[in-house]
């Protein structure tokens, strides 16, 4: 098999699996490594667009640790926040009319407590760094 046919096979390979629902495309400007479907993608690139990322919570130290239940250790707290609005919110941006709306509450800053739930996976895609990968 020549070059120009190994790329035709592989093209016609790549454009069936796709056409046949196969893994959704996945976009650089959200964070990978994890196995999502194409309506969580879609509603990532959405918020996305709209300015909303994830800031992960992130243990102060070492006692610290994800999956660890001292309650006397300190996390930085997991927060949403809108970089071209400035809002932050606590829970997950819910859609009205039209826009990614946060709650308002919370932001930067300690907590004491044990380590915090694993992120969603929308919580995942759009953070840049930090944290435990969801459960698929």
């Amino acid at each position: 098999m020549n070059l120009k046919t190994s790329v035709l096979v592989l093209s016609i390979v790549f454009i069936t699996t796709s056409a046949l629902g196969g893994e959704p495309k996945f976009p650089t400007s959200l964070r990978g490594g994890i196995k999502v479907d194409q309506r969580t993608i879609d509603i990532a690139l959405e918020m996305q667009k709209q300015g909303w990322v994830y800031v992960m919570p992130r243990p102060k130290s070492k006692q610290a640790g994800w999956g660890k239940t001292n309650g006397r250790t300190t996390w930085w707290v997991g927060y949403w926040l809108n970089e071209k609005t400035k809002q932050h919110s606590s829970t997950i941006p819910m859609l009205k009319d039209g826009a990614y709306v946060g709650d308002g509450k919370s932001g930067p800053g300690w907590r004491r407590g044990g380590s915090p739930r694993r992120p969603t996976k929308l919580e995942w895609l759009l953070s840049k760094s930090g944290g435990i990968s969801p459960k698929d």
